[in-house]
């Protein structure tokens, strides 16, 4: 079994090599298997080493994880879809998501706030960073889901040409807004691996198997 398109043991050993310049062991991270859907997994001391090394064990089915657990690292991969970070500086808890359009329509975001405030966490203490994801330009869709964001987002979305534009990035920003998280608690990339294909992967421009990048977070012991 393989990760994709490259080897398993070309994918551990970006991963070592990434992780090692973090100071983080690859033996304390929690890796998913992503569904574009908007299960959110609490994860904890027994949960490290899952799917870091093998994807055979990685978490089924979730495309969040969050953690109150220190030295518990929290990794999911991308390739055009949003890595999203968040960290309750109060509580100390952690959490790790990945949106693309299907689970921003699904509210991804409202069910990872919901879980942090299940843990205690006040939504206005909370720290987010949206990492890189596709720009609204290189984001083309069809006309099912357009309608979809023009009914959510309309701000986020535009036709041009007989074409539907999504900028994601303003789509959640409006709900996590919404939920309670200041502005100024919120920073979000601008950059596009679609735009700068060659230094990130582009599953738009590359198509199935284009190299992913890794998004990690944890609480150092």
């Amino acid at each position: 079994m393989r990760f994709g398109t490259i080897s398993d043991e070309e994918v551990v050993k970006n991963r070592r090599t990434f992780l090692n310049e973090l100071g983080i062991n690859l033996a304390d991270v929690v890796n998913p298997a992503l569904s574009h859907g908007v299960k959110i997994n609490q994860v904890g001391l027994d949960d490290k080493g899952k799917g870091s090394d093998d994807p055979k064990t990685r978490l089924p089915g979730t495309d969040g994880l969050i953690t109150t657990e220190t030295g518990v690292y929290l990794m999911v991969t991308v390739a055009d879809c949003l890595p999203i970070l968040i960290y309750d500086p109060v509580l100390k808890i952690v959490s790790v998501v990945h949106a693309g359009w299907r689970g921003i329509i699904s509210q991804i975001a409202s069910h990872t706030i919901e879980k942090f405030k299940s843990l205690g966490s006040e939504p206005g203490n909370l720290i987010i960073g949206i990492g890189p994801g596709i720009c609204q330009k290189h984001f083309v869709v069809k006309k099912p889901v357009l309608d979809s964001f023009l009914d959510c987002y309309p701000q986020a979305s535009f036709v041009r040409n007989q074409h539907g534009y999504v900028d994601l990035k303003t789509a959640l920003k409006k709900d996590f807004k919404h939920l309670g998280i200041s502005g100024s608690n919120m920073e979000i990339s601008h950059i596009c691996p679609a735009c700068d294909n060659g230094l990130y992967g582009s599953y738009r421009k590359e198509g199935k198997g284009a190299p992913a990048q890794a998004a990690v977070i944890g609480i150092k012991k």
